[in-house]
């Protein structure tokens, strides 16, 4: 399957002149992408929960945004950017989004999630679409100001017109993988939309892939539990074997962590075998062939994905947050107390970050 990918010079961003462009919630995301947007010259506004209840409000205005309320923001937006975390998505929603909504606007969440399990309903009026740039907000911003690019994808679910634009090009140039996808367009424009969006946030600038709605967000789900819960499964289980066959803590804890680190950046810039062919001794190369692949359990992969695809994760993450996350803060009380956390905070105050 070919993917379609989307350049600077495919993507027209002035379907955006004249709109505003309403960013809702002024975290982590909302953040890099309002600046990045309004850089590039298109109006933004910002929408914030109550100040009592949020200081992002404060924080937008002394950033020289138009800040306000969410329902205001709704009401004066011709384009919602929906930059909430999933689980404060749905009765904000339903409280200050869904009834100011009107006809022809286009909303565009920064995770499939609440659409796709049902949580969030967009009128069949406005048109629903997806735009996630897979880096931290803060490294979003970074690579905009260097003039770098930020990889992304993008997907038509239901184009009720058939108005659909795609020019393949192979992807050149840096970036971070992100995904732009349409849910349902209402206007016929919504995937102009859409891109013209990433175009403004930087994304175009190393490529923009077509997705749906689905793989972007169980792809999320599925990588957050095998990448980064498998890798920091590996890092603490390194670390623990390590203390309790007699290595000084500081020792294993940065070999657990240090020395992965160190490592990542190089096999994404020349590739995992040039790495292991070329950039590692040839006693590393042989452990990685010969004694990686027993730490990994493929089949218990191939399970997680596909609970994640039957909407299992989704289920169990939605009834743990309903019941107040009990799970999760046990678990984070039992990991802040642990000797990898506090050999951490020793190990950084000694040899630095």
């Amino acid at each position: 399957m070919k993917e379609k990918i989307y350049r600077d010079a495919d993507v027209d961003a002035s379907i955006l002149n004249g709109k505003t462009l309403a960013v809702i919630g002024y975290g982590i995301q909302g953040k890099a992408q309002a600046a990045n947007i309004r850089d590039s010259g298109f109006k933004v506004i910002i929408g914030t929960r109550d100040e009592a209840e949020s200081k992002s409000r404060a924080q937008a205005a002394s950033d020289k945004f138009e800040a306000m309320s969410i329902a205001d923001a709704t009401k004066k937006g011709d384009i919602l950017l929906i930059e909430l975390a999933d689980p404060a998505q749905p009765p904000i929603w339903k409280k200050d989004i869904a009834p100011h909504l009107r006809a022809g606007q286009t909303v565009i969440f920064c995770h499939g999630f609440n659409v796709l399990y049902g949580q969030i309903a967009v009128p069949k009026d406005v048109n629903s679409a997806l735009f996630v740039p897979n880096a931290p907000g803060r490294f979003v911003r970074e690579k905009y100001l260097k003039g770098e690019g930020i990889y992304g994808c993008v997907a038509v679910d239901h184009d009720a017109t058939g108005e659909r634009f795609v020019r393949e090009k192979y992807l050149k140039g840096e970036g971070i993988y992100g995904c732009v996808a349409v849910d349902h367009d209402a206007t016929g424009d919504a995937m102009k939309v859409a891109l013209a969006v990433s175009k403004a946030v930087g994304s175009t600038r190393a490529g923009v892939v077509e997705m749906s709605f689905q793989h972007e967000t169980e792809g999320d789900n599925f990588e957050e539990q095998i990448l980064y819960g498998g890798a920091i499964a590996l890092m603490k289980a390194c670390f623990n074997t390590m203390v309790e066959n007699g290595y000084p803590p500081s020792f294993a804890y940065a070999k657990a962590i240090r020395s992965l680190r160190s490592v990542i950046d190089v096999m994404d810039e020349i590739g995992i075998e040039a790495y292991v062919s070329g950039g590692c001794s040839r006693t590393c190369e042989f452990a990685i062939r010969t004694r990686g692949p027993r730490v990994i359990n493929e089949e218990e992969i191939r399970k997680v994905f596909a609970e994640t695809e039957r909407g299992e994760f989704a289920r169990d993450w939605m009834a743990e947050f309903a019941l107040g996350m009990p799970t999760l803060h046990r678990m984070r009380r039992t990991a802040a107390d642990s000797t990898m956390e506090k050999t951490g905070k020793d190990w950084r105050d000694k040899f630095g970050r």
